[in-house]
Parts: structure tokens; sequence; C-alpha cells
């Protein structure tokens, strides 16, 4: 979900930096106060014409957000105009576009010691400012318009700048902590069950019932700038199996760095993600594994509506007790994975459905749990427009897996170990409030390994609450 609204967000600030680009562009024509290259508003050599600049392959470029290009323009004019005052402020503001704000800073600053009345140079420095975090910075120019400027129309954009620091520094100061939970019940037809639970043993004792599940994460914005983003998290769950947990007690905590940063390659959003998980898992009180995961991401859209995720993990796993022989049954190792997914969004961006693929591979000091594998799933959502706060979810998955060096340990002596898992999933979630809903969900899941030794059906339904303080 964050990288949904990270990505959306930037979405909607290049929108917003297209309308500013081309009211920039239209200003030398449409007010001659607005870049005063001359008070007199005749052309001089010293400085660039309206036609000219306008004409020039860098308006061009500008407009088209070649940004680079555009920069490259720049350098023939200011070889030609080296002190125009508008050549200099778009030289700033196509730096500050290519990343490069302590240089667009400077210039603005060289502008600002030349011209300290000139309004819209301060205003550009204190929205440079704003980028960069420096938010006192930003105040005091953004004040020195209010109090200086002679044209209502920038005193009220230095308004608006001034208003937006002050809701943005609220939200930062009342969303730093948060809170994200789920806690559900679900109809089990066939759970895992304790390898060595009696209940094994016993004929005619079933094994359906229900599940029981709780899931949180307690997090902390430890860091939240203009495209940029890092969390710290605190993340457990529990699954408990009736009447007495003797079949399933699971449990998992953990903790987790999360990192995310926006950038721009030309026109091009990209978001970039990393993180890192940390996890101790316990079976019915016991240590059972531990887990050091990584992953990397990038988000961005290629055609319009459309998302692109591409991610790699990486996941080293200690199960402790290595069995009877290491060798062979050890799973200790590392688990990879490189993939993507592909989300095609209508209109509205209420409806999507998405296409994933994942190829992965483990590597563990037992040749039995050496595995490659394939994992496939397709999806749509889409709101219930006759019930206006829920959502419809389907999806549908297979994960494919080879054991090439697999050999069995007992007297069937099984070979080449063959996995193959499909499933179905279907979820209603009502959206009470933003940050309460209730879901009810059915998921159908089939299990063989190829050679007709295992086959393993199981049925899950059941409701849960999601909420979020």
């Amino acid at each position: 979900m964050q990288v949904d609204i990270l990505f959306m967000r930037g979405a909607l600030e290049l929108k917003r930096a297209a309308l500013l680009l081309c009211l920039l562009t239209l200003l030398p024509v449409q007010s001659s106060f607005a870049f005063p290259w001359n008070k007199d508003g005749k052309n001089h050599s010293s400085t660039i014409s309206t036609k000219e600049f306008l004409s020039s392959p860098f308006a061009q470029f500008f407009k088209k957000h070649q940004y680079q290009k555009a920069l490259g323009a720049l350098d023939g004019l200011s070889r030609k105009y080296p002190e125009d005052p508008l050549i200099l402020r778009y030289r700033a503001l196509t730096l500050e576009k290519l990343g490069r704000n302590q240089e667009a800073i400077a210039l603005y600053q060289k502008l600002r010691l030349k011209n300290p009345e000139h309004v819209p140079t301060r205003i550009f420095l204190g929205r440079a400012y704003v980028r960069l975090g420096k938010r006192k910075a930003a105040t005091q120019e953004f004040h020195s318009v209010l109090q200086n400027g002679k044209r209502e129309a920038y005193r009220q954009w230095a308004q608006a700048e001034l208003t937006r620091l002050k809701t943005k520094a609220k939200k930062a100061r009342s969303r730093r902590f948060y809170f994200v939970g789920k806690l559900g019940m679900a109809y089990d037809s066939n759970p895992l069950l304790i390898p060595n639970d009696s209940s094994l043993s016993r004929s005619g004792t079933p094994k359906r019932g229900a599940d029981y599940l709780m899931e949180w994460t307690a997090g902390y914005t430890a860091l939240r700038r203009r495209g940029s983003r890092i969390d710290l998290l605190y993340m457990g769950q529990e699954t408990l199996h009736n009447p007495d947990a003797s079949r399933v007690n699971f449990h998992s905590e953990g903790f987790a760095l999360d990192a995310k940063k926006r950038h721009f390659f030309g026109r091009r959003s990209v978001l970039f993600g990393g993180r890192y998980d940390f996890r101790a898992n316990f079976l019915r009180s016991e240590l059972f594994s531990i887990s050091n995961r990584f992953f990397l991401s990038a988000d961005t859209s290629f055609l319009k509506r459309t998302r692109t995720h591409f991610y790699s993990r990486f996941n080293i796993l200690n199960f402790g007790p290595d069995g009877s022989i290491p060798s062979r049954t050890s799973r200790d190792g590392f688990r990879m994975g490189v993939g993507f997914t592909q989300y095609f969004y209508t209109a509205d961006l209420k409806r999507y459905v998405f296409v994933k693929e994942e190829f992965n591979l483990n590597q563990t000091r037992g040749d039995n749990f050496e595995r490659r594998g394939v994992l496939s799933r397709v999806g749509l959502h889409t709101a219930v427009y006759f019930l206006k706060k829920m959502d419809w979810d389907l999806s549908g998955g297979f994960d494919y897996g080879d054991y090439p060096e697999f050999s069995s340990l007992s007297s069937l002596n099984l070979e080449g170990r063959r996995d193959a898992r499909w499933d179905i999933y279907s979820a209603l979630t009502y959206h009470w409030t933003p940050k309460l809903a209730t879901r009810g969900f059915y998921r159908f899941i089939k299990a063989n390994n190829r050679n007709n030794f295992f086959d393993r059906d199981r049925h899950l339904a059941g409701g849960e609450v999601i909420f979020s303080i």
C-alpha cells in the first residue's frame, strides 16, 4: 500500500510540475513584470528577447521535459547573454528538475543578490529550499514576498506555499507513528499438523477446524522528505488452531527497515525501494527458524494507466537442527527470486487487473531442498458499484518447483521430486471508515508433487477485521 501511495503521489507531483512549467513559459509573454530583464522593454544586446527565448532549442526541450538537453541548449544562450537574469532563472529551474538542487540554489542566491526585490526569484528559491527540507529558510523567503511583494498574485502564491509548509509539518508530526493490524478466523479443512502430534496416529481424528489469525505492524517514519521516506517497523504474526492449539501454534516476530526514493529520468518517474526484514519464527513455543530477508524494487509506468513493479528478494534461513543427514536434509541456506508485476488500471483508477511472474531458486546445505521454480499469478480488483464502500478481489496462482538432487531416505526411493501448487482466492472488503474495514474471503489450495506420492487439498473460508491507528 505504501508503494502505491508514493507512486500515485509521484504522478500527481509530475502533473503539477507540468502545469507550473507551462505557466512559467507563458509569463514572459503575458506579463512584462514577471521576468523584467529591461525596464524600458527594449531589446538590448546584453539581454535576450522574448521571441528569441521562446523560439530557442532550450524552450522546446524544456516543454518536452528533456532537461539534460535543455541544459545543454542553455549553455549556448549563456555564452551569448552571460548575465541575462531570465536565462539564469531557467538554468536554476532546469538544474532542479535534474535533481541538482544545491547548484540551483546557488544560482537563485546570485540572482537575489543582484536584485533583492525580484519576487519570482524569492518564490523559486523558497521552493528549492522546500525540496531540500530546509523549511526555515523557505519560510523566510515566502514571508519576504508577503511583506514586500507589490502584486497580489505573488502574495497569494507565497501564502499558499506557507500554508502547505504548515500542513506538511502538522502531518509529519501526527503521522510519524502508526499501527496496522488484522484479526480474523477461518475454517480450515486440512490444516498443517505437527509431525509428532498424537492425533496423526489416532484413526478417525478430524483434522478440520478453525484457524485464529492475528497480524500487526507498528511503524515509525524516521525520515520523510520530498520523494523520499524511511520507516522503522516492528511486525508480528500469530496462528492458532482449535480446540487447544496442540496441532498448530505458529508465532513470528521481527523488525524491518523500509526505504523509498523517487527519481525522475526525463519525464518518467521511478520509485526505488529497499527493505531489510529480520524474523524469528516459533512453533509450539520453540524456535523454528530465523530469517534475514532483503528486498529491492522499482516502480514505474511505461504506458498510460499502467504500473510496473520490478523486484528481487534474497532470504537467508536457518532452521536449527539439521536432521539425520545434514548434507541431504538440511534446509538451511538461501532463497532467491526475481520477478515483476504488471498492473492495468481503468480511467477512474478504481479497477485494475494484474499479472505476476517470478523465477526463484533455493540453494541449501542439503541437496534434498535445492529447488528451481517459477511462480505465476493473475488477478483483478474492482469496486462494487452497488455498494459504494465495497471492493472485490479475485486471483489465481500456480507455483512449480523442481528438486534436481532429491532422493528419498525411505523405502519409497523417490527421485526427481517436482512439486506443483495452484490456488484460487476471492475476497469482499467493506470499508467502514478510512481506517477500518472488514473482509470475507475464501481460498482453495491444491498441492501435489507430480509423482502421485503427495496430494493435498485445502479449503480456507473466513473473515477478518483490518484497522489502523
